[in-house]
């Protein structure tokens, strides 16, 4: 409650009545004392047991001698005090009646009066009736529970127990919530103090109750509970689901690939909105606990292959870039050699796709990579163990005088550069077959050893066949198979299989395959002749030779 001079009431000049020949009126009321109670509204309160006063200007145009300023409470016809004034004419005087405290039994609604006249009449020259609220220091007059000296000091209203208006009393806000009893939404973020408390049980005072980054109103809007930080249990607090990771906050799983986004973000860096991280054909969730895979390598074992094919297709172990522990990759085995990466021995020689691949040169998918006859692992394990034969030292000065007469051929410009490096890669002589001899069925390799001895006319052969070469396409530019049908060509049609495999200078692996793909193509037929195979094209078939083809 504040105390002062305060103005009360201001009357209309010319207001009032008159019963005598002299004139007054009151112009002016205004309070002075120390129980003002300030922020009642447009009434005016005091204090009970304060001391009060109140101080009245009277003015008069004919002038007042002898006259008295008197304050009653009207409903007990009770004077409060009179004090004595004079007022010249066309004057005005201001009166103060001091009337100590205000009776205990006349608190509540009151109203004031106070009137002027003259000594001893019995009629007043001018009244005013004011209304005042007298208030106990510890009476409650608007019943909220909140004394009203406890409301003056507040601010609040001593007249409605909600002062605003938010369907909580005063004395709840203050004494229990905590709350601003003179504003509706206490935290300003857009829910009454009413609705938190008995709707959604969150705190008035509060933006954002559970602190999880989303003040009330829009956790309320998007479903999450905004008395919980972490609405769906995940581990990611409600606020970063919604403005950092983009997930749905009432929903731990929001991808649905077996794992919380809690775990996807925090725990295995993987998207949390993308079921299949790494799009490796496998969920996350399988390839963190089912395969022991990465989640955001899509490739774990680093094989070639990637891990959903592995699993899916292959039935390979991703973590294991060599599943069937032959030496080979996986990757390689599918890819490239067309191998079983779950058998170590795809051909079931005897010998590991590995070895085959990386020691002997030979096809793993093969038993018989040269078509000889003799399976790969016998002839692995003949030149592994066998001498080298006696006949073939023989041969020796055979061999290195054929070098000499193709070495001079080339540097003399008779034979290209590219018939001399076959004819020093394949052991051939200009007059040699494709199987190594003179070109006679019978011949042996002594009697083959003279064909290394050039004469004239073979001399001239060979400088013709130096022009012809001059056209030849580089074989770096040339396809396998154009490279296979080259070198039929050159040899009248027909070839040993182990032949092209010294003309090429490629592995017998190599040769196989490729051979085996244009067989398959029918491009070329291949006949066993019982020391190996002889390569063809299908029209160069000898007569008779179809019978061998069919057994």
């Amino acid at each position: 409650m504040a105390s002062g001079a305060a103005p009360v009431v201001s009357a209309i000049a010319g207001a009032g009545q008159s019963a005598s020949a002299a004139d007054a009126r009151i112009t002016d009321v205004s309070y002075r004392g120390d129980g003002a109670v300030t922020g009642f509204g447009d009434g005016f309160a005091l204090r009970q047991d304060s001391n009060h006063g109140f101080a009245a200007t009277v003015a008069s145009n004919g002038g007042v001698d002898d006259g008295s300023l008197c304050l009653s409470v009207r409903s007990a016809d009770r004077t409060l005090g009179c004090h004595g004034f004079s007022v010249p004419a066309g004057g005005n005087q201001t009166v103060t009646v001091d009337v100590g405290s205000w009776p205990a039994n006349l608190t509540g609604q009151q109203e004031l009066r106070v009137a002027a006249a003259e000594a001893n009449a019995s009629t007043d020259l001018d009244s005013e009736a004011i209304p005042v609220t007298v208030l106990e220091r510890g009476g409650d007059l608007d019943g909220d529970g909140l004394a009203n000296e406890r409301e003056a000091s507040l601010g609040t209203s001593l007249q409605s127990n909600d002062t605003d208006g938010d369907g909580l009393s005063d004395e709840v806000e203050v004494e229990t919530y905590e709350t601003a009893p003179k504003n509706n939404d206490t935290d300003g973020d857009g829910l009454s103090d009413y609705a938190e408390i008995e709707r959604h049980q969150t705190d008035p005072t509060k933006v954002d109750t559970d602190g999880d980054g989303l003040p009330d109103p829009r956790e309320l809007e998007l479903g999450t509970n905004p008395n919980k930080a972490d609405t769906d249990g995940d581990g990611v607090a409600d606020g970063l689901e919604v403005n950092t990771y983009n997930t749905d906050p009432a929903e731990p799983d929001s991808d649905g690939d077996g794992l919380d986004d809690g775990a996807e973000i925090n725990e295995f860096e993987t998207n949390p909105l993308e079921s299949d991280t790494d799009a490796d054909g496998l969920d996350d969730n399988l390839e963190v606990n089912t395969y022991d895979t990465d989640p955001n390598q899509i490739d774990t074992d680093g094989d070639g292959l990637e891990d959903g094919a592995e699993v899916e297709e292959y039935d390979t172990d991703p973590t294991d870039p060599d599943t069937d522990g032959d030496g080979l990759e996986d990757g390689p085995e599918v890819n490239t050699y067309g191998t079983n990466p779950t058998n170590p021995d795809t051909d079931g020689d005897g010998l590991e796709d590995g070895p085959e691949v990386n020691e002997y040169e030979t096809d793993p998918t093969n038993p018989d990579t040269d078509g000889d006859g003799v399976p790969d692992p016998e002839e692995v394990n003949a030149a592994g163990t066998d001498d080298i034969p006696l006949a073939l030292a023989g041969l020796v000065g055979v061999a290195v005088a054929a070098v000499a007469v193709v070495l001079f051929l080339a540097w003399s410009g008779r034979v290209s550069v590219g018939r001399a490096r076959r004819a020093l890669s394949t052991g051939e002589s200009e007059h040699q077959g494709a199987d190594g001899t003179d070109g006679e069925p019978g011949a042996s390799q002594a009697d083959a050893a003279p064909a290394a001895v050039v004469s004239d006319g073979a001399t001239q052969a060979a400088e013709g066949e130096a022009a012809a070469d001059a056209e030849e396409v580089p074989t770096e530019f040339l396809s396998d198979e154009e490279v296979v049908f080259t070198l039929l060509d050159d040899h009248d049609g027909r070839m040993r299989q182990a032949a092209l495999v010294q003309e090429t200078e490629w592995s017998k692996s190599k040769v196989s395959r490729v051979l085996s793909a244009m067989e398959s193509d029918g491009a070329i037929v291949k006949v066993d002749v019982g020391r190996g195979n002889v390569v063809m094209r299908p029209d160069d078939l000898p007569p008779g030779a179809e019978s061998a083809l069919e057994e």
